[in-house]
């Protein structure tokens, strides 16, 4: 019985003990795989990478903020012998490691395009947890020399956290939509000497054609400049090569969108990690050589040579992702073209990834997938029976009869803008631009009396008439296999992947299927 009695009171100690310790542990676990995973979200598609990375990111964020609070009350109700002030003193000081926690890796701000939207959020976070680390700062002020080692990791973890929200600022939907015409003007002038390297070209193509994507991202038509440089850019490539500079342009767009790239590979980004970088290293080797070891617990100094090995990797992390980019190459190579930035160009080619992706496309047949036996019923109550579409996705390897498909209409609808006497007229740009089977109807004789049910409806009712009527040919005709290669990738990304096309469609998928 007295052990009883005694068993939720050791509990509860251990609880106490371990409750700042554990979340603060959690916390770190889970930048570690933001750090790791964050990016290999952008050339793979495996479900655990999505899961883990998904799990991660909406959990970081509360952790670190739990912790800080716990920080708080701890500090607030502090009264005990001075072995507990210090434990109390340096678990303090690991407030603006959780700042830092907060500010997030460089590989990954956003998780999806929405939650740039929040960063109005995020600036209310960064006052209100700033404010609560200052609490516990000042609570265990002393004149120990720990007390000024944090002052360099609070500067460091300030400018993390501002630094995430203003790259959600700048790559939410209002932002991209007043994006500078003189950067694209810039970028386009990279192009003034094409280079004799194949893969350099293809970047500095994908770095242009970047910036005309900014517009279309926010389904607005394209003006005049942008219309014409991109006709001159798909007129020097062949297939292969127009989709190697999509590649590249991809993984621009990705970095601009979800990472901290806006900032990062700006002159004042890279004077920002200098001087980061320099105080968490300063701070971490004045910890090592000026702080007593043996006037705190052992635990605690552990979790602070942790948090310290992290902050530090995560600025080494950084300055590798820095180096070895596409932007490094693109910078590398509108700087010159000397033998030194030749050779760094070179190195870095060498030492990065030549494929950006695994070159395969998912597949969706609506029709197979609606003869299939349906799910158990007690699937679909408990909301998995949108996960079990996922069963019926296949990927198809992209060959370069499909590739040529898809090139030859783009380069057709080119030279039908350069032709086009009207094309000063943003009606006429739009039309060619956006037409989804106007032009086999108009030739077959067939638009007057189908247009009503393919290109009079909404975008994604008219994905689904051409997906049923391609798959029906497909059934008579062997020979429209690249047609239906892509009629079933339309699918897949309305049916499985609607966030991916244009804004308003995921509402109006679940009303059709």
């Amino acid at each position: 019985m007295t052990m009883l009695k005694k068993l939720p009171e050791e509990v509860l100690n251990v609880w106490n003990n371990w409750e700042i310790r554990g979340m603060v542990l959690l916390s770190l676990s889970l930048q570690t795989i933001l750090i790791i995973f964050g990016s290999r979200r952008k050339t793979t598609g495996r479900i655990w990478i999505r899961i883990l990375v998904w799990s991660a990111y909406l959990s970081a964020d509360m952790v670190a903020t739990v912790a800080l609070g716990t920080l708080a009350r701890r500090q607030g109700d502090s009264s005990g012998d001075s072995s507990e002030k210090a434990n109390n003193s340096i678990q303090a000081f690991w407030a603006p490691f959780l700042l830092l926690h907060l500010g997030g890796p460089d590989t990954i701000t956003a998780y999806s395009i929405e939650d740039n939207e929040l960063w109005l959020r995020h600036l209310l976070g960064l006052v209100v947890q700033v404010g609560v680390a200052f609490y516990v700062f000042s609570r265990s002020w002393g004149s120990g020399i720990l007390t000024f080692i944090a002052i360099p990791m609070f500067v460091v973890g300030i400018a993390k956290y501002a630094e995430r929200t203003w790259v959600l600022w700048s790559s939410c939907s209002k932002s991209l939509k007043n994006c500078s015409l003189s950067d694209f003007g810039d970028s386009y002038y990279l192009m003034r000497t094409p280079p004799q390297d194949l893969q350099r070209d293809y970047l500095l193509q994908a770095y242009v054609f970047s910036y005309i994507s900014k517009l279309v991202m926010q389904d607005l038509v394209p003006g005049i400049p942008s219309l014409i440089r991109s006709r001159e850019l798909i007129s020097k490539n062949e297939a292969d090569g127009a989709f190697k500079v999509v590649e590249a342009e991809l993984g621009l767009i990705y970095d601009m969108l979800y990472t901290k790239a806006p900032l990062i590979y700006s002159r004042a980004g890279i004077i920002l990690r200098c001087i980061s970088s320099l105080l968490s290293v300063t701070a971490f080797i004045t910890f090592q050589v000026k702080i007593d070891k043996h006037d705190y617990s052992t635990t605690d100094i552990a979790i602070t040579y942790l948090l310290f090995a992290a902050a530090v990797f995560l600025e080494f992390y950084a300055f590798l992702c820095l180096v070895l980019s596409d932007w490094t190459m693109i910078l590398l190579t509108d700087k010159g073209g000397n033998a030194l930035t030749g050779a760094l160009y070179f190195l870095i080619r060498k030492l990065t990834r030549s494929q950006r992706w695994a070159r395969s496309i998912s597949q969706y047949n609506l029709i197979s997938s609606s003869i299939e036996r349906e799910p158990p019923r007690c699937l679909k109550l408990l909301g998995i029976d949108e996960m079990m579409r996922q069963m019926h996705v296949y990927r198809k390897d992209l060959n370069g009869e499909l590739q040529g498909l898809i090139f030859e209409h783009l380069r057709k609808k080119a030279e039908k803008i350069k032709e086009d006497l009207n094309v000063f007229d943003k009606n006429v740009r739009s039309k060619i631009i956006g037409q989804r089977g106007d032009g086999v109807l108009e030739r077959e004789g067939l638009l007057r009396d189908y247009k009503w049910c393919t290109t009079e409806v909404e975008f994604s009712r008219s994905i689904l008439v051409w997906h049923l009527a391609t798959d029906f040919c497909y059934s008579a005709s062997k020979e429209y296999e690249a047609s239906r290669c892509l009629s079933e990738y339309m699918m897949y990304l309305l049916v499985i992947r609607p966030n991916m096309l244009s804004k308003g469609f995921g509402d109006k998928t679940r009303f059709l299927l």
